[in-house]
């Protein structure tokens, strides 16, 4: 049987800008995961699953919808089966499924939609039975993630074969809910065949040396400045040959750059920034980013540079500021650049008052992209909670 995951779909984002940029943007979305649903058939998949985040919000538009059948449509018709999860864009309340559009789409047989409950304290897990395959989804369990993970570890008969689907990455560097612990996943080892994986928009694999757990990454960029890799696409898993392949969609091209300031005299350095964008050549449909390194001293206006380049060609233009020698008694050399999180890092290690200043500067940057999503005070507040446990924790070592 072969298996296609991907994840973090989000449909229906809606991005702040010009019409034409959101318009554009609202569309990419659901051309990567058409030319995705067209991979599956095209490489002859026999089931097409989704570890969440289907949609970005759990409030959806007739549009949304629409579009979203036309493409489920295309699997159904081909005979490929579809199972889907929730992830934390597209969770539901309380398990209010009469209000889920997952369970629409699921009562309209377009596709399966992997779930559990908890019921006078005990978790029934659905199982989804394929071929000689048992799927289980779970969605996103938040906080909870490591136990629902080892009560699900507590029902699975090692001598079948199971293939998980959660809305979950590894716990490590990036400071968000719902991240799963190492050993979680690794007393799952000799229980599972595959953990599909999601929640985080770069590829990654759990472990290094013979992987059982994959995150395949979002489709698209969802995060323009902060996404940290340009390959996008979803695994290919054959159960029979045990055979992995990543298969690459083509999501809106972005650009990094990276741009000298010599000069604090606006009129000189946006000068120089003009001939450096035209040098560029773009055609009007690329998503740019630029690096604008700067000595330590002086303001500039960014807004100035975006529009620079949005008058050459970009679609969208965004500015990173990394300034050189920005930390006081740095031992690095001299064109060392630091990024704007590297300089928050060392202002919160000269207050002496946190035991790690480089896990307080990742619980910030977390908290910045909350403050972005309206609708995640719940998740704000968990991560916040856990941030106080593990600093109280370490006072009391």
């Amino acid at each position: 049987m072969k298996i296609l995951h991907c994840s973090d779909i989000h449909l229906g984002k809606k991005t702040f800008g010009t019409k034409e940029f959101s318009q554009k943007r609202y569309q990419d979305f659901f051309d990567v995961f058409d030319e995705m649903v067209n991979i599956a058939i095209e490489k002859e998949v026999d089931v097409f699953v989704v570890a969440g985040d289907l949609f970005d919000k759990k409030e959806i538009t007739p549009d949304i919808l629409n579009k979203s059948e036309e493409i489920f449509g295309k699997l159904k018709n081909k005979g490929i089966s579809a199972i889907i999860t929730e992830g934390n864009h597209d969770n539901i309340s309380n398990d209010d499924e009469i209000n889920s559009w997952q369970n629409y789409l699921e009562e309209k047989n377009y596709v399966n939609r992997g779930s559990y409950k908890i019921i006078d304290g005990n978790y029934e897990f659905k199982k989804i039975k394929i071929g000689d395959i048992n799927f289980y989804g779970i969605g996103y369990p938040g906080f909870a993630i490591d136990n629902v993970l080892e009560e699900l570890g507590n029902q699975l008969d090692e001598f079948e074969k199971n293939y998980i689907i959660v809305h979950t990455a590894v716990s490590g560097s990036d400071f968000l809910p719902g991240l799963v612990g190492g050993e979680t996943l690794r007393n799952l080892r000799d229980k599972v065949i595959y953990i599909a994986g999601g929640h985080l928009h770069s590829h990654s694999v759990f472990p290094t040396k013979d992987p059982f757990f994959f995150v395949p990454g979002s489709l698209e960029y969802w995060d323009i400045k902060n996404d940290r890799t340009q390959r996008k696409g979803g695994i290919i898993f054959d159960t029979n040959t045990g055979e992995l392949e990543f298969v690459e969609v083509s999501p809106r091209k972005r650009i990094i750059e990276d741009f000298q300031l010599n000069s604090l005299v606006e009129e000189e350095y946006l000068d120089e920034f003009e001939k450096f964008a035209k040098n560029l050549g773009l055609t009007g449909e690329e998503l740019v980013l630029v690096n604008i390194i700067m000595e330590d001293n002086g303001y500039i206006n960014t807004v100035s540079f975006e529009k620079i380049l949005e008058n050459n060609g970009a679609l969208k233009a965004f500015i990173n500021l990394k300034r050189k020698n920005s930390i006081s008694g740095n031992t690095r050399d001299e064109n060392t650049t630091y990024s704007i999180k590297e300089m928050e890092k060392n202002i919160i290690e000269s207050w002496h008052s946190f035991r790690s200043s480089q896990r307080i500067s990742d619980y910030l940057e977390s908290y910045k992209n909350f403050q972005e999503e309206k609708d995640k005070k719940e998740d704000f507040i968990q991560l916040f909670d856990k941030m106080l446990e593990e600093e109280l924790a370490d006072e009391d070592k």
